[in-house]
């Protein structure tokens, strides 16, 4: 071995363990996330895209909710008390809550019952004598009625009953049709109801798993003492599901194509070492990939990670071009194959990057990820094919009968198209036509659970469990917001009058706020000063009293209270230091900058109409997530359709820049924009929609196709000709259906897509890339 070549060994053995330890410090310091927030683009509409980031972190996401079953109204009341207490052990749920707590009323008492008159009436006017006279006898119905104990005690004070008729509201609005036995909450329908928090997100797999598999063990213990029966709703069981049948695709699929390629090395080069350099540029690749998205952005998504994986796969063209050429046609030393093959390779890389500069750009984190990620990994595994693997090829390969059989054959493949014109036009017209008609006919989807698959079981159950106990529509709510908490109640206690109106109008069916708890400081004062302002308002009241047959005297402390200071108003830090707390934490956002929102759910309600009656106050949105999404991932899709036609021009520009003539260009470039759009138009035509996923395969499917159409270009300088670079498009094209087209075997819609297309994609820019050297870019000499 010449001292060249040893000391080039040494470098690259010192380069490999500087990659190898950047890669133990990436995967040391690895957080990897699969929170939704990261593919919520920074919409247009800046507001309701913080309102959407923040509503996958608040208590609205993070909750589950149980309804136990058993034989009669005492098994099913022990068996809710029973699950709700193994709950309570957990570390890693925030609070459980089978029924109000034991000092709940004595909270109600002392938050309300001395502020009673500034929550006696939201809307305050002067109350009128047939309201009193109404008050009076109301007064009178209910003291001999079950709760006439209490109300006696408190009639001195409050004869227009403004506490217990607060209680009241708090109670229908807050219970959602829920009765207490007992201390426990149950349905209409008598089934025991528990609700609970997560400390995580649920978009946090480990801690959802874990999660899920817990109740999942509580739930079987408590069956099988109590013969229960327990059905759930939340996001958690859908995350863990959704991964652990991605995960099982991925897993399954992995090694049918890990088997696939590296039968597909070993047949064709019958080398360990071949198969083991193969994956050199891939994984450094990775590698320093992982760990420049670790500095630039602290952690990663998942599926940032995944799909950056996918495109890094790209660098399976360098690869097979450098060792097929090397082992096929030779030069003096590796160095000097690497160096004859070397323009191409460089002007693939540069076009790839070309092409994924635009995501950069992007609105949407986690595509900003996967473009950085794919980016440092395509340019590393173009470096290391270029000066890391030559030191380790044989210096005089020895090919394979199976590959000098290959060579031959489609070299004479090639001479035989090249005598027939009128055969090198079929393909590329049939291609046109498909990609025309497809195009033509092609239907977006931009709603995000065309991405994933479902289980229909659980969607079923979730629905039935939401309608029992919340009945109200998930993702579907108002939302008033402000730079301050009183302003934000301000706006807040608006939304519950046009509300109200709305409800009247038939245009929403219910709604729950915060509104049945705490109002405004402004609204609570304007409350009792209805009361306090009216001087005639005692006399009045005494006399209506009177004719109801009460006695006067004991009615004094009402006209005093109504006389003194008066209690400050309630505030939300009170409110929700106390055991209401948890009653109301999920009505509350943090929007960031240090502004505050508050929400209203709704069941029913059309969307337009409510828009149309809060359009002009400031601060307050309707948000409906799957119109939010389905207009956020349309207009990403549309501007990244935009940036993709930026991106091949700018990849045209760079190929003619290289090539000063238009067939060359031509031929290196128009394969993989064929080739893209005719599997857009088949899968059109198949009756697929497309979706967010079949844009990122597209891209892998454009940046391989330039690659093939530029090395068979560049094959015009290689005196051995293009037999040897066809050999190559063969090998990577195998590969990479191997790699990523099985994909389309999953049953999850987002791996499907991304086989289809770049199964189909890559395969037919594997036959339009010699075609159109054949037709445009070979050298007329």
């Amino acid at each position: 071995m010449d001292a060249a070549r040893t000391r080039a060994r040494t470098a690259t053995l010192i380069a490999a363990a500087v990659i190898g330890g950047i890669a133990a410090w990436a995967v040391a310091n690895l957080e990897v996330t699969t929170e939704i927030t990261h593919f919520l683009p920074a919409s247009e509409d800046a507001e309701l895209a913080q309102v959407a980031r923040e509503i996958t972190e608040s208590d609205l996401n993070r909750s589950i909710t149980l309804l136990v079953s058993a034989e009669d109204e005492p098994s099913t009341l022990a068996a809710t008390r029973a699950l709700a207490e193994r709950l309570r052990r957990r570390d890693d749920l925030a609070w459980v809550r089978s029924g109000p707590s034991e000092d709940l009323n004595e909270a109600f008492h002392a938050l309300y019952f001395e502020r009673r008159h500034l929550f006696y009436d939201a809307t305050p006017e002067r109350l009128p004598d047939e309201a009193l006279t109404a008050a009076a006898r109301d007064l009178k119905r209910r003291i001999s009625g079950p709760t006439g104990a209490f109300l006696s005690r408190i009639a001195p004070r409050d004869p227009l009953l403004a506490f217990p008729r607060h209680l009241e509201r708090m109670r229908d609005a807050q219970q959602g049709g829920l009765s207490i036995r007992e201390g426990g909450f149950l349905t209409e329908d008598g089934r025991g109801v528990i609700f609970l928090a997560s400390e995580a997100s649920p978009f946090d797999s480990d801690a959802s798993r874990a999660l899920v598999r817990g109740i999942d063990a509580a739930v079987a213990e408590v069956t099988a003492e109590h013969g229960a029966t327990v059905a759930q709703s939340g996001v958690h069981r859908f995350a863990v599901a959704s991964e652990a049948a991605i995960r099982a695709d991925v897993t399954r699929i992995s090694v049918i194509s890990t088997i696939g390629v590296l039968l597909l090395f070993l047949v064709l080069f019958r080398s360990l070492r071949y198969l083991l350099l193969g994956a050199l540029p891939l994984l450094a690749g990775f590698a320093i990939a992982l760990a420049v998205c670790m500095l630039a952005f602290g952690r990663i998504h998942g599926l940032s990670l995944a799909f950056g994986a996918t495109l890094i796969g790209v660098g399976i063209d360098y690869v097979a071009h450098a060792l097929n050429h090397h082992t096929l046609s030779p030069g003096p030393s590796p160095e000097a194959s690497l160096r004859k093959i070397w323009p191409g390779l460089a002007l693939g890389a540069a076009t790839t990057l070309a092409g994924l500069a635009g995501l950069t750009w992007t609105s949407f984190p986690g595509i900003r990820e996967l473009s950085v990620f794919t980016s440092v990994g395509v340019f590393v595994a173009l470096l290391v094919t270029r000066w890391g693997l030559p030191p380790w090829m044989p210096t005089r390969p020895n090919p394979t009968r199976l590959h000098r059989r290959l060579s031959q054959r489609l070299g004479g493949a090639l001479a035989r198209l090249r005598a027939s014109r009128p055969m090198l036009t079929v393909l590329p017209l049939l291609a046109l036509a498909i990609s025309v008609l497809g195009l033509t006919r092609i239907g977006w989807v931009d709603d995000v659970r065309a991405l994933s698959a479902i289980d229909a079981d659980l969607l079923a159950e979730d629905e039935a469990v939401r309608d029992a106990v919340s009945r109200m529509d998930g993702g579907r709510f108002v939302i008033a917001w402000a730079g301050t908490e009183e302003e934000a109640l301000q706006r807040n206690d608006a939304v519950h009058a046009i509300l109200e109106d709305a409800r009247e109008a038939g245009e929403v069916e219910r709604f729950r706020s915060l509104h049945a708890l705490l109002w405004s400081a402004e609204t609570q004062r304007a409350s009792r000063a209805a009361l306090a302002d009216d001087p005639t308002l005692p006399t009045r009241l005494e006399r209506a009293l009177l004719e109801e047959g009460f006695v006067p005297g004991p009615f004094a402390p009402f006209a005093e209270d109504l006389a003194a200071e008066g209690p400050a108003p309630l505030t939300w830090a009170e409110l929700s230091a106390s055991p209401v707390g948890p009653l109301v934490a999920s009505f509350r956002v943090e929007m960031g900058e240090g502004r505050v929102g508050f929400v209203t759910l709704t069941r029913g309600a059309d969307v337009d109409a409510i828009a149309a009656r809060i359009d002009g106050l400031e601060g307050v949105r309707i948000f409906d997530q799957q119109r939010f999404l389905q207009a956020a991932y349309g207009g990403f899709r549309a501007r990244t359709l935009e940036m993709i036609a930026v991106g091949l021009v700018l990849v045209f520009l760079i190929v003619f820049a290289r090539y000063r003539r238009l067939g060359p260009a031509l031929a290196a470039f128009l394969p993989a924009v064929l080739a893209a759009t005719t599997a857009l138009g088949a899968l059109s035509l198949l009756g697929f929609a497309a979706n967010l996923m079949h844009l990122v395969a597209l891209l892998l499917v454009l940046s391989m196709g330039v690659d093939y159409g530029i090395f068979m270009v560049e094959s015009r300088h290689h005196p051995e000709g293009p037999a040897p670079t066809v050999v190559s498009l063969v090998v990577a094209c195998v590969s990479t259906v191997l790699s990523f087209g099985l994909l389309a075997m999953s049953d999850n819609p987002a791996l499907q897509a991304l086989g289809l297309v770049t199964g189909i994609g890559v395969t037919l820019s594997l036959l339009l890339a010699p075609t159109a050297w054949l037709l445009l870019g070979r050298d007329p000499k």
